[in-house]
């Protein structure tokens, strides 16, 4: 373990356990590939896979774990973002403050140079995803939204140049992109493997860093190691949620959708959103909001609101 200090922030690098995060990668894809074989209670469970306190290492991405969370799906989404043990450098973790406050990084920047010198053991990050995050590093750590467009569409075109129909991505209202859900029907179980290999591949090679980078810029301006607290902090700013809308009734929002789901109750909210508005301690996120879930996607969850187009991996 090592320690830096920027400034009034110490950073403190310590190793991922590799074979942990490697697990959570795996059951987001499979997740994501035996969607019609899993339920929506299942799929919400692999929220219990998140570590709150991770730090975002390259493959944790987007929050502080980035695994499969399907908030209720007809089929689970593909929120996919393994983990690997790195080759020198480990995971970067929390950022102190003086106030104990702790963050992901210092700054944008440091956290795209961190990224940019993270070396995977299992996949070796393109040439073209490397120019896209020094090219981030050289611009204070944003990444332009050119390099963002570019490298989810080279995500694409490694699957349709390993013989998969392209993926059509989920676009919320502020431009981040999500993985559709998978329907698995009409393939072998070989083939379903096969076609969850080839999608980690291709998303750990071509797109994971620069999407971990961008969607820290839009859901997590604080750069907050609190994932729950990140996202509460983006439904504010995008306006869903008042004000006094607290980190505490997120998750009591989050519970209480689960349980809903139990009961065989697929709606998003327990009530109508725009009507308790008034009524700020009585508020409910509505999950299907896509200017709500643009945060909770932004923040490492994938959220299936049903307007998502399913990828046929061989069509």
């Amino acid at each position: 373990m090592w320690s830096s200090n920027h400034s009034d922030v110490t950073v403190t690098q310590s190793m991922a356990d590799a074979r942990g995060v490697r697990r959570r990668a795996s059951l987001a894809m499979i997740a994501a590939i035996t969607s019609s074989m899993v339920s929506k209670i299942e799929c919400f469970d692999l929220r219990e896979e998140r570590n709150l306190k991770m730090m975002r290492s390259p493959r944790v991405v987007a929050g502080a774990v980035a695994v499969m969370i399907a908030l209720g799906c007809s089929a689970c989404g593909a929120g996919v973002s393994g983990g690997s043990s790195s080759s020198g450098s480990g995971s970067p973790s929390a950022s102190s403050s003086s106030q104990g406050e702790e963050k992901i990084a210092s700054s944008l920047e440091e956290r795209a140079k961190f990224l940019l010198d993270y070396k995977d053991k299992e996949y070796a990050r393109s040439d073209e995803e490397t120019a896209m995050l020094q090219r981030a590093v050289d611009n204070g750590g944003v990444v332009s939204r050119a390099d963002y467009e570019a490298a989810w569409n080279n995500y694409k075109q490694c699957l349709v140049d390993k013989g998969y129909v392209a993926p059509q991505l989920y676009k919320y209202p502020h431009g981040l992109y999500d993985l559709p859900s998978t329907n698995s029907n009409g393939i072998t179980q070989e083939q379903g493997e096969k076609a969850q290999a080839d999608a980690v591949y291709c998303y750990s090679t071509y797109t994971m860093q620069v999407n971990d980078q961008y969607s820290l810029q839009f859901g997590n301006e604080t750069l907050t190691s609190d994932n729950d607290q990140a996202i509460v902090d983006c439904l504010h700013k995008q306006g869903v949620a008042p004000a006094s809308y607290t980190k505490e009734q997120f998750k009591n929002d989050v519970e209480e959708r689960r349980d809903r789901l139990a009961s065989g109750d697929d709606s998003a909210s327990p009530q109508d959103a725009s009507a308790s508005a008034n009524e700020e301690s009585a508020y409910h996120i509505d999950f299907d909001d896509p200017n709500a879930s643009e945060c909770l996607v932004a923040n490492g969850w994938s959220y299936d609101n049903g307007l998502k187009t399913e990828w046929r991996p061989l069509g």
